[in-house]
């Protein structure tokens, strides 16, 4: 499993919407296929859009984003 980050913000984990989040570690899970994963953060399960993804620890726009299309192999 590769790990991943976002600065994402999370309620759940006492973030508010809107404002600068910490970077955390994310594992993925899956991906609907459009534009959201599933992923655990902080041992909790979330939905996020993929474009919140990063590859290395950083904010968005600043590090490589994750391609979920190379992540997650479809069955043919």
């Amino acid at each position: 499993m590769q790990i991943l980050y976002t600065d994402y913000p999370f309620t759940e984990l006492g973030d508010t919407p809107e404002k600068l989040a910490p970077i955390r570690k994310i594992f993925p899970l899956n991906y609907d296929g459009d534009k959201y994963c599933d992923v655990i953060v902080d041992g909790i399960k979330s939905n996020i859009k993929a474009g919140y993804i990063y590859t290395k620890r950083g904010r968005y726009g600043n590090v490589p984003s994750f391609n979920p299309n190379k992540y997650f192999v479809k069955p043919v």
